[in-house]
């Protein structure tokens, strides 16, 4: 079952037309992710996973005052990252608004120097939790 997070849109998001600036779609994908650590008692490792790859494919606008759900659930976990699959759906409009995924390095920062190492049993098991039955 995917995690869902609900959110709205607001002026601070928008451009001068009242539509969301296309880079703030990742704000809330992002928002979404940090809930969903947070919602499975790991709220610090969000902050030792940085992104490797990101991808996004825009459908429909989301305006200011807009209703906005993000849903996330696993792609793929491997030993030293997570892929997870979002989707951003404009609620107001009752249409899909955005698609994509995100991947994250698991990582320990040593003698200031970042490297990959083995993700946590826990962040594993977390997201296998959002993984849809196909």
């Amino acid at each position: 079952m995917p995690f869902t997070a609900k959110y709205v849109a607001y002026l601070s998001d928008t451009d001068a037309a009242g539509i969301v600036h296309f880079a703030n779609y990742f704000r809330f994908v992002e928002r979404a992710e940090e809930d969903f650590y947070r919602s499975m008692g790991l709220p610090k490792v969000y902050e030792f996973m940085p992104r490797i790859e990101v991808f996004i494919r825009y459908e429909s606008p989301i305006r200011r005052g807009d209703s906005i759900r993000v849903e996330l659930s696993l792609e793929e976990a491997r030993t030293r990252a997570v892929r997870y699959g979002f989707n951003i759906f404009n609620d107001s409009a009752g249409i899909r608004a955005a698609y994509g995924h995100v991947a994250a390095a698991c990582v320990e920062i040593s003698e200031g120097k970042m490297r990959a190492i083995k993700c946590p049993q826990e962040v594993i098991e977390a997201w296998t939790k959002t993984r849809s039955p196909n």
